[in-house]
Parts: C-alpha cells; sequence; structure tokens
C-alpha cells in the first residue's frame, strides 16, 4: 500500500508541474466536460468459468466514463465499469469468486499527442465476495466528429495483487 501511494504522490506531484510550466496557455472554456458510454471485453488470464478450467475468459463489460479537461493536455476523471460475468481465479491457493464486479476509479490523463491519451489512476473493483484495490492504466484514441460527439477505441490495464486483467473497449463520448 505504501508503494501505491508513493506513487500516486509523484503522480501529483508530475502533473502539478507540468501543468505549471504550461507557459499559461488558455484552456477552451467551452466543451471541458466529458461523458462517455463505453463497451468492450474484459481479459482475465488463468480463470474458471462455469467450473471448467480455462487459459483465459472474456467477460463483456460496459461502463460510463466522466472527464473535466481543465489545460491544453491534461484531464481528470471518473470510470465505472461493470463486468457482466461470473467466473473463478485462483489466489494465494484459493479460489476467488468474481460475480459481476464494479470497477470504480479515478483517473489522470495526459494528452501526449493529437488525439492519443495515457490514463492512469486508483480504484476499487467492488464485489459481492470481496473488494480488490486497482491501479489503472489506459491508452485511448480519439475520433472528434461535429457538434462534440467522439468516438474512441481504448485499451486497459488493471494492476491488482490477486490478479490482472486488460480489456478493449470501443466508447462514444459528449463533450459540453
Amino acid at each position: 500500500m505504501k508503494k501505491i501511494i508513493s506513487l500516486l504522490l509523484i503522480i501529483v506531484t508530475f502533473v502539478n508541474k507540468a501543468y505549471s510550466q504550461e507557459n499559461g496557455a488558455e484552456t477552451n472554456k467551452d466543451n471541458n466536460h466529458k461523458v462517455a458510454l463505453v463497451f468492450g471485453y474484459t481479459h482475465i488470464p488463468s480463470a474458471f468459468e462455469a467450473g471448467e478450467s480455462n487459459n483465459a475468459v472474456f467477460v463483456p463489460t460496459i461502463g460510463v466514463d466522466y472527464s473535466f479537461q481543465f489545460s491544453d493536455k491534461w484531464r481528470v476523471g471518473a470510470v465505472l465499469d461493470l463486468e457482466l460475468g461470473d467466473y473463478l481465479v485462483d489466489f494465494d491457493r484459493r479460489d476467488l469468486s468474481r460475480e459481476r464486479a464494479l470497477v470504480t476509479g479515478l483517473i489522470m490523463g495526459y494528452e501526449f499527442t493529437s488525439n492519443w491519451s495515457f490514463l492512469l489512476g486508483p480504484g476499487i473493483e467492488f464485489e459481492k465476495n470481496e473488494n480488490l484495490f486497482i491501479l489503472r492504466s489506459s491508452l485511448e484514441y480519439e475520433f472528434e466528429f461535429d457538434k462534440n460527439w467522439g468516438i474512441f477505441p481504448s485499451v486497459n490495464y488493471d494492476f491488482k495483487e490477486e490478479y490482472s486483467s486488460w480489456s478493449i473497449n470501443l466508447g462514444i463520448s459528449k463533450s459540453f
């Protein structure tokens, strides 16, 4: 836990320093808020599904994202994803049951080149058997359309002490 807190403090320090060095660039006061509906599949390696051992389980996922763009390159946001499946993972010589896990998190995003963003932040995977702490990293590319609409493919990786997972998603966004 101390390592994760240290990592978060380093990230916050980096973001603060980078934001303060943006030469006073003005942010666009219009359309700083963005809401997205996200659909995808989460890959869980070495899981059990319906009592059978699999090398991997793919679980459908649906989610809602919110972000606030506070500078030209930086944004902060929240994610809420629901895994629409049940599976077991082997953790510490016991079966860890996961039933329709709800993943929540706070993220910090940086647009490192036109339309490409990297996001990182802590979260909690809520599930009736056991809640898990996660650290999510994401990479996404957004195609912007008229009237502040967009579509973006993304890849997420959730670091967990118990097991890790990754997902491929497609999101539809609206800026306002």
